[in-house]
């Protein structure tokens, strides 16, 4: 009996044990974008020595270290270690700055006990996929978890015939129609001007190769009511390169304090590809309500103010393609209308996107249409 006692009592203390082990994970833009628990997971065979091999870092190389899958568990190089922390440092939890790593395949050790680690190089373990053509400057390698699926998303194409490349270690190259299949071997895609998320599967034995360029999303995102630096609002577009929001009413975010309104333009409601003033510092562009934006992988630059109260609402432009944007101010338009022998008009249209007021007047009397 003691002995199965025993047996039991260790077992469930093991069970526990695992249960209370921490999942250590990298997250930020270098490994995909900045979530919970991040896009990398480290293992561990005893719960202090976490370790990841071969992965890639990818983007701006922008990471941190989160232990157990939350921000307030989550940090970057401690002040200790010398920028841009990278390939060695010790993480400051709830703290510490962006961890930036060279792009490339790598190793990393991390000690969970000491928060010390190490990056060394490591090797490429899949098939090389480029995008080729369509306007690049040059080729683009993919991404891959799996040597199978491959991903680039937030390209931007000038336009032109574009194809799918394999280029190690074996060749090939695919195309077809766009924006997806069926594929053409040795064929090329013509692909329009704009911003795309390409997506392209190797040919394997379960079928061939597939692809499929689908639109990049543009949005804002800042300290306005409805997105809190959180939630996304999506602008328009009809050709993937110019990207609108008509009549927009901003308010400041109701619980907060702020006299500007704050906010970036960004791709795929992620902060892998953000856009704010070209230059680092916020509200540079202020109280200018145009200017032309910092490409994310260079940092993003500051974020964009815009007066507050606003003046009115405003007519959203944004150039996915020079990165220019502009906030123009919508304004109470007059207009005039050839007076009658029997009467004149006068029309004085107030646009906010839902309604006109009318004001007719004869010389007898005046009144009112909405509609």
């Amino acid at each position: 009996m003691n002995k199965k006692f025993n047996t039991l009592v260790l077992m469930t203390l093991l069970s526990l044990g695992l249960q209370a082990q921490v999942a250590v994970t990298i997250t930020g833009t270098g490994t995909g974008g900045w979530n919970q628990p991040g896009n990398l997971a480290l293992s561990s065979t005893d719960g202090i020595i976490w370790t990841a091999e071969n992965f890639e870092i990818v983007a701006d190389g922008n990471m941190k270290f989160s232990e157990g899958g939350t921000w307030a568990t989550t940090g970057g190089y401690s002040t200790s270690t010398p920028a841009p922390g990278f390939p060695t440092g010790t993480v400051t939890i709830n703290e510490g700055s962006n961890i930036v790593g060279d792009l490339g395949f790598w190793n990393v050790t991390y000690n969970i006990a000491t928060k010390e680690y190490t990056f060394t190089p490591g090797t490429n373990p899949n098939p090389v996929v480029v995008v080729s053509g369509g306007g690049l400057a040059a080729d683009v390698q993919m991404n891959t978890s799996n040597g199978a699926s491959y991903a680039k998303k937030s390209l931007y194409f000038p336009g032109g015939n574009a194809s799918f490349k394999q280029t190690s270690p074996t060749t090939g190259q695919w195309g077809g129609a766009f924006p997806d299949g069926p594929v053409v071997v040795d064929g090329t895609i013509p692909v329009p001007a704009g911003a795309y998320n390409a997506y392209f599967v190797l040919p394997s034995a379960n079928g061939p190769a597939e692809y499929i360029f689908a639109p990049v999303v543009v949005s804002m995102i800042g300290n306005f009511a409805g997105s809190g630096w959180n939630t996304d609002l999506d602008l328009e577009t009809t050709d993937n390169v110019i990207f609108t929001k008509s009549n927009w009413a901003p308010v400041v975010n109701p619980t907060w304090t702020d006299t500007t309104l704050n906010l970036k333009f960004r791709d795929n409601h992620d902060w892998t590809f953000q856009f704010g003033n070209s230059t680092n510092d916020n509200g540079a562009n202020y109280p200018n309500l145009t200017g032309t934006a910092k490409n994310g992988v260079n940092g993003g630059g500051g974020d964009i103010f815009i007066p507050w109260p606003a003046p009115n609402m405003y007519n959203v432009t944004f150039n996915r393609s020079t990165g220019e944007w502009a906030f123009e101010v919508v304004t109470t338009a007059t207009h005039n209308v050839a007076p009658t022998s029997s009467a004149y008009i006068r029309i004085r249209a107030l646009t906010n996107g839902t309604s006109h007021l009318r004001i007719i007047r004869t010389p007898k009397r005046s009144r009112l249409l909405m509609f």
